[in-house]
This record gives C-alpha cells, sequence and structure tokens, in this order.
C-alpha cells in the first residue's frame, strides 16, 4: 500500500500537502487485522493512536453478567486510540474488527509532536472530538430519556444514512442483527424484535434476510413514539 495516498484518506489530514504527509507516513507502522479479530482491549495501558486506511472496526464494552454494550462503529479516514494518545489513560472499551482492516499506528510521543507541529491537525482533532462528544451526549440522552420504540427508529435513521436509496425508500444491507441494534441502544433483542414487528405491520419497514428496507424514510422520520398510539415514553415494557 502507497502510503502517502492511503493517509490522504484520514478525515484528520483533509488538505495536507504530499510534503505535509510524508513526515506523518514516517512515524506510522502498518498493520492488518482480519475480520472479529481484536485489536484493543478495555483498559489495555497502550497509548497509540490509530488510522484506519481500510475497514470498519466496532468499539463495545461488557457488563458484569456478559451483556455487550456498542457504542459506535467506524470506517476508513476515521481515526481511534486518540483519547489514550491524549491523556495517556487506559483504553475505555475493546475495539474489535469488523471486516478485514488495515490501520496505520503512530505513538503517543510522535502523535504530539505531529500537533505541536501543525496547527491545522491540532484545529481538524479538536473538531472531530468534539463530534464525537456531541454523539455520545446523544446516545446518553436516548437511553436515558426515550421509549425503546424510539430509540429503534433513531438507530434505523442513522443507518439509513448510509444506505442505498431508491426514491423515497432506503435499502440497508447488510443490516446489523436485532442483538445488534438491541446492544447499541442499551435494550436487548427480544424488545427490538417487538419493535420491528410493529413496524412492519404499520408498513414502515420491510425485513429481508440481512436486509431491512424503509419504506417511506420521511415517515419513519416523522414517527416519533410521541405520534404512534399505542406507544408510552419511559413505559418499563419497553425498556
Amino acid at each position: 500500500m502507497d502510503r502517502v495516498p492511503a493517509l490522504r484518506l484520514i478525515a484528520l489530514f483533509e488538505g495536507l500537502s504530499d510534503a505535509d504527509l510524508v513526515p506523518i507516513m514516517e512515524a506510522c507502522t502498518i498493520r492488518s487485522f482480519p475480520r472479529n479479530a481484536q485489536i484493543l482491549s478495555e483498559q489495555e495501558q497502550t497509548t497509540d493512536i490509530f488510522f484506519i486506511l481500510s475497514g470498519t472496526v466496532r468499539f463495545s464494552s461488557y457488563t458484569a453478567n456478559g451483556r455487550e454494550v456498542i457504542f459506535n462503529e467506524i470506517s476508513t479516514g476515521d481515526i481511534f486510540g486518540e483519547f489514550s494518545a491524549v491523556d495517556r489513560l487506559p483504553r475505555s472499551s475493546n475495539v474489535t474488527a469488523m471486516s478485514d482492516c488495515v490501520v496505520a499506528r503512530m505513538s503517543a510521543e510522535q502523535f504530539h509532536r505531529v500537533l505541536l507541529g501543525n496547527a491545522a491537525i491540532a484545529t481538524r482533532l479538536v473538531e472531530l472530538l468534539v463530534a464525537k462528544i456531541r454523539q455520545m451526549s446523544e446516545r446518553v440522552f436516548e437511553v436515558s430519556a426515550l421509549a425503546v420504540r424510539e430509540r429503534v427508529r433513531r438507530e434505523l435513521m442513522r443507518l439509513a444514512a448510509s444506505g442505498t436509496r431508491f426514491g423515497n425508500s432506503v435499502v440497508i444491507r447488510p443490516a446489523p442483527t436485532h442483538y445488534d441494534i438491541a446492544a447499541r441502544i442499551g435494550s436487548h433483542r427480544e424488545a427490538v424484535t417487538r419493535e420491528f414487528m410493529r413496524l412492519e405491520v404499520e408498513r414502515l419497514i420491510e425485513v429481508r434476510r440481512r436486509q431491512i428496507r424503509i419504506v417511506d424514510i420521511d415517515r419513519l422520520a416523522e414517527a416519533t413514539d410521541d405520534q404512534v398510539p399505542g406507544t408510552r415514553r419511559g413505559d418499563p415494557e419497553l425498556q
């Protein structure tokens, strides 16, 4: 892999010249991970930062009773590990390759030198961190304040952003499992399955093997739990 063009895919380095990218390239090591490989483990003491050159990774944690909580998934062009690179504290989640992945890895010391030497990269890092904080704040609000139906709807809207649009419908392929969606929204698989069945009855979605078709994206966007009969915000049955 030609590293300079590959690093140009990384959002943190948008707009940099080849001359700016060469020292960054030289400070990185490239490594490949097969699908399902664990890249980092929660509480690991390493502090390197990673740049995804290809593939998708997942961030997750497990409760004491073994329940998985999925925080996020990111793909080519994104970065991870920057929290530990900045504050030198242990890793806050497990990082797993969801597909075959190629990542560039840089030590925290080298990364600090890059930030000190390039104000544009430092500014871009702040922007990326703020975006992650906003996203996490939204997730915390949803889990704390919304019934499971509204959380499912919002997750479908997020998935639709990377789906394939056909008129006013959107096809999500490959679709996550009900287990994965439950782990993302702080619920359990059975509750997600019930909500999918309700959405199918109301002809808001159609579910096929590893595929979800949102029949009318505008109607789904408007279908909040306050507007749908029979759904009560905070109903214990829907948690």
